[in-house]
Parts: structure tokens; sequence; C-alpha cells
């Protein structure tokens, strides 16, 4: 299995970060955090003209007809740029769409309609994640649905530790279902998995290059920092963390992309261990700064929110982690 990228890979990682730096850089972001929605418009509608929402849908439904590995390097830019917006849900909405009967919806979500994610917290109540177009995508390990979230009542915004996310809280008594798939169609909470772990490899990423860039530059006592142990020890294993999370992200990629029979167990480890990378990564990068580490003006601190939150997508980590030893080993 061959996990450099291919020239064709190169281009979208070309392309998709320079649009990224453009279009939706960090102050961007930081602009969004006070606004109505965590949504740029003409961004998002740019993204959708370029493909970003079908890139893994196959042809025959209005894809693009690109693998998982693909969208992989997409969302890891995506991760490293702190794009705001439900760039994930929305994805996999798209294939909930067009493989669960409606055509016509798989088009809006293409074209540029957002969808918002479910987090289930109880038999009832839910958490609402960057829902605004009055769509939401909910999974689990054997169905993946779109629901109408205009049916569900008693919406409550709520804050988020992440200050880039909408979070809302809800009560799900029987919400309208625009559309369901089954796993054995298509495994989307499978592709989620890699998908967050992508975004998180990017968040790993971002953090070390962070850290050894101010390592490099701030001088105490006539000496780069990163001379210390304290410093480049941290740096090194930030470093290392962040090549295994991608090593595993594009391993468990491609092993979706071939059927591989323990594909599953390859996208569970990816997200727990790009999880791992980019909050240990992000945390300590909070540390390496120093004093202006700890400000609201630094983005390291919005690098560690965000891998919190994205490693609590599909189940969080110790449900995740379970069901990952249930599962039989890799071979």
């Amino acid at each position: 299995m061959d996990l450099l990228p291919s020239p064709e890979q190169l281009e979208i990682i070309d392309s998709s970060s320079a649009f990224l730096r453009s279009r939706l850089p960090i102050t961007r972001t930081r602009e969004l955090i006070d606004g109505p929605t965590n949504i740029d418009p003409d961004a998002w509608a740019a993204a959708a003209e370029l493909g970003w929402f079908a890139l893994g849908l196959p042809e025959s439904v209005g894809g693009v007809g690109c693998g998982l590995a693909d969208e992989a390097i997409l969302f890891r830019e995506i991760g490293r740029s702190l794009a705001a917006g439900p760039f994930l849900a929305s994805v996999l909405a798209a294939r909930v769409a067009a493989f669960g009967g409606a055509p016509a919806l798989a088009d809006e979500i293409i074209a540029g309609r957002p969808v918002g994610l479910v987090v289930p917290v109880s038999a009832e109540d839910v958490l609402l994640v960057d829902v605004s177009s009055g769509l939401a995508l909910v999974t689990d390990t054997e169905h993946a649905a779109i629901i109408d979230t205009t049916t569900l009542t008693d919406v409550t915004d709520v804050p988020c530790l992440d200050d880039t996310t909408r979070l809302q809280r809800a009560v799900d008594r029987g919400a309208v279902r625009l559309a369901r798939v089954a796993a054995d169609v298509d495994a989307v909470q499978r592709r989620g998995h890699v998908l967050a772990a992508a975004m998180l490899t990017g968040i790993a990423e971002a953090a070390r290059d962070l850290s050894a860039e101010h390592a490099k530059v701030r001088v105490q006592f006539d000496k780069p920092i990163g001379v210390n142990q304290a410093i480049k020890h941290p740096c090194a294993d930030m470093a290392v963390r962040a090549q295994l999370s991608l090593a595993q992200t594009l391993f468990a990629a491609l092993a979706h992309d071939e059927g591989r029979a323990d594909a599953e167990f390859h996208g569970l480890s990816a997200h727990l261990v790009a999880a791992e990378a980019a909050e240990l990564g992000a945390n300590a990068t909070v540390q390496v700064m120093g004093g202006m580490g700890f400000t609201f003006e630094h983005d390291s601190h919005l690098y560690a929110k965000r891998a919190h939150v994205l490693g609590q997508f599909f189940g969080g980590t110790q449900p995740q982690l379970a069901r990952l030893l249930s599962l039989p080993a890799a071979s």
C-alpha cells in the first residue's frame, strides 16, 4: 500500500490550501465568532463550485468520483486552516441523500446547502453542531440519516468550548427523517471517523509547525528557546505524533477504498490516534508559546479547542475505544 500522494492528490493539496489561505484563513474564522453564523456564505458557495461536497461521490450520482483518500487529503487542509463551518457533516450528508433515495436533496447539499451534525446525549436529548439550514446528519454504526431540525423541540443555544462552533440543545421526539441509508450500503460513520481524523491530523501538523517556528525565533539568554530540552522534546513528540496520525489516517482511507475486512478497525484507530496527536500537540503548543499562548489573541487555544470537539464526534473517545477493542485485530 503506497501512502505517498499521487500527482492528482498533490493538486488537491495545492488548490485546497491556496483556497483556504485566501478565502477562509484563521483571521476569517475569528471574525465569524461573534457573527450570526460561522459560515462565510461566499466562501461556502465557492467551495461548492469547486466540488468539495461531491468529491467522494460516484459520478453516477453527480459526484466527482474520487476516493476517501482524496477526501482525507482535502479535510487535512481544512483542519490545518481551522476553517469554520460544517464541512464534515455536509460531505457525509450528501452521500446519505444520494444513496438514500433523495437525489434532489443531494443536489442541494452538493450545491452548497450546509448540513449540521446531531450528537445524541440520551434517548431524546441531542446536541446540534453547526445547524443553520434546517438539516442535520445523525449516524450510528448501522445507519445514517438526515433529519429536518425544524421538527425538533425545545431548541436552545448553549455555549461551546470551541468558540468557532455553534452548539444547540434540543429534544428529538421523532424528528422527520428526509433520507436514510444503511451502513452496508454506504459506511457513512466509518467515513466520518476517517475524515475527522484527517482534520485532526491537520491540527496536529499546524500545532507542530507553530511550536517549531516559535522555538527557532524566540530568543532568551542569547539563544533560541529550542535548544532547551523543555522545548525541543515536546516539539519532537509533536512531530512524531503528527506523522503517525497522518500515516494511520491515510492507511484507514485506503483500507476503506480497497474494501479491506479490517477497514472499520483502522477507521476507528485513525480517529483515536489523530485525536490524541491533535489535543496533546495543541496543548503543548500553548505551553511552548509561553505567556502569549494563554491569550485569546493567539491561535494555539483555537487549535486545542477544535481538537477536543472533533475528538468527540461519532460517539466520543471512550465509546470509540470500547468498540475498537471489540473488533477483530487488524490483519
